[in-house]
């Protein structure tokens, strides 16, 4: 059984996010309900086809070169040049649009690249910016293979046609719409690790009192990472049945990321609901100790992002409050248990 101790560290669903019946297994169709909603919408009346083919718009940004340092690859792309691709490439068709807690687009570029395209829309203006922001978030901190890469860009409107209805869509004076493009995981499957007996078990491993079996190790540091990459970023729609899905190798994918950098949440260090985990891999440890709020602000405008927050010394003072709750509590918890028993190496 797991401790209250570790109970009380790893609590990090809403209320409302529990009690998601037991998730099965899904086959590369049925993936975006894990990826990217719970309700698709064909092109009404019809089945996708592609949109008239129109020159892409200079995006709000091109990911500029890799900066120092090994260059950074995403299922086998630079990643780098993927994000150029991702900002820059035309849509040549929509093939399917969600919904749950935000839309969707599944966008193909050609190539074989396809994204998922999270609009700016009413009542959720700034909501896909904040998948940038996590994305940004993830390479400060050394996250690699695990957060699908994200780059803002602009979709004109006719390229979205018969899959706009009801979408509230804010589109801009030259008749493009804002948001976010994000990679498109080919192999989506729910794990199941927010229902009752696995989320006992992952609880359990991140109690530094516990020992973790060799053969669970790669499973306990993923879900430490993720821990403390939703802290930081105050992310608190996580533990359902659709935003802990795992890919083709069974490895976790922090996916959807747009619940979190609400100044209110960030706001808040001792927020219930999102807690400081009390074990990290090392990695991770060296990652928080380098994602200053310089550190992620200088990897944020490599983007380009348009957000006038940043701006705001408030934001700021916010999310250095967080990084200073998460690097107390784990050099407490080094202190009290020693490295080797907080650090979750594989």
């Amino acid at each position: 059984m797991a401790s209250v101790v570790a109970r009380g560290l790893v609590a990090v669903a809403l209320a409302t996010a529990c009690g998601v019946g037991a998730a099965q297994a899904h086959s590369r169709h049925h993936h975006h309900h894990a990826n990217h909603g719970h309700h698709h919408t064909r092109r009404d009346g019809a089945s996708a086809r592609p949109a008239a083919a129109e020159p892409a718009r200079p995006p709000t940004s091109v990911a500029p070169a890799a900066t120092a340092g090994a260059a950074r690859t995403f299922r086998g792309h630079d990643e780098d040049a993927l994000l150029h691709d991702m900002a820059t490439r035309p849509v040549l068709r929509v093939m399917e649009r969600f919904s749950s807690s935000t839309l969707v687009y599944h966008c193909d570029l050609g190539n074989g690249l396809e994204v998922a395209f999270k609009p700016a829309r009413r009542g959720e203006h700034q909501w896909w910016k904040h998948e940038v922001l996590g994305y940004r978030l993830a390479r400060v901190l050394g996250i690699t293979g695990r957060v699908p890469p994200v780059v803002s860009r602009t979709v004109p409107l006719s390229a979205l046609r018969g899959y706009t209805h009801g979408a509230d869509l804010i589109v801009e004076r030259d008749g493009t719409v804002r948001g976010a493009a994000i990679f498109w995981m080919p192999v989506l499957h729910h794990a199941g690790l927010h229902t009752g007996a696995p989320r006992a078990q992952w609880e359990h491993w991140l109690d530094a009192r516990t020992d973790v079996p060799p053969a669970n190790r790669r499973r306990a540091s993923q879900i430490s990472a993720l821990l403390a990459f939703d802290y930081l970023q105050a992310n608190f729609d996580r533990w359902n049945t659709a935003n802990v899905p795992v890919d083709e190798h069974d490895d976790l994918v922090f996916r959807d990321n747009n619940r979190g950098w609400f100044m209110e949440n960030l706001a808040r260090t001792d927020m219930g609901t999102v807690v400081p985990p009390q074990r990290v891999p090392s990695w991770m440890l060296a990652g928080i100790e380098r994602a200053t709020p310089e550190a992620v602000r200088a990897e944020i405008a490599r983007d380009g992002l348009p957000f006038h927050r940043l701006a705001q010394r408030s934001y700021w003072d916010a999310y250095a409050a967080r990084r200073e709750a998460l690097l107390r509590q784990l050099r407490e918890a080094i202190t009290r248990f020693g490295r080797d028993r907080v650090l979750l190496d594989e």
